[in-house]
């Protein structure tokens, strides 16, 4: 019982490994859209977002109003440790975290073990990292 258990178990994990690579690709890569408030985005025209995990370590680039030009990037300052940190794949979310009606970046790792989170702020233009004064609600 404990060899199908064991079996079971590395079947599972080879499978949601699988599942990322299709989902996520190599190296792990997520996009998104999102208005910001940077570079006059909208509705019609948002943000462009793109998430790696480029050597275990989580980069955003973003596209304000989704163009090439003024992009920028943002690293978290970290690297993803542990076996299989390589694959680990990221993903963002923007929400008013500081209550300063502005969405700020928040940055999903998603570990086998557990998820990590890192926050941006967004400082209007630009996101910004967090400083101790920052009081973030997430």
């Amino acid at each position: 019982m404990l060899v199908l258990w064991e079996l079971g178990s590395l079947a599972l994990a080879w499978g949601m490994q699988r599942y990322d690579d299709i989902r996520y690709g190599i190296p792990r890569t997520y996009q998104t859209d999102a208005v910001v408030g940077h570079g006059g985005d909208s509705a019609q025209r948002p943000s462009h977002f793109i998430a790696v995990n480029l050597n275990r370590q989580a980069i955003v680039v973003e596209f304000p109003a989704g163009s090439q030009s003024g992009a920028l990037s943002y690293v978290v300052p970290y690297y993803i440790l542990g076996p299989g940190g390589d694959l680990t794949p990221i993903t963002l979310e923007f929400r008013d975290v500081t209550s300063d009606g502005k969405p700020d970046m928040i940055i999903h790792m998603h570990l086998p073990s557990q998820d990590q989170t890192y926050v941006f702020i967004n400082a209007g233009t630009k996101f910004r990292a967090p400083t101790a004064k920052d009081i973030i609600h997430l």
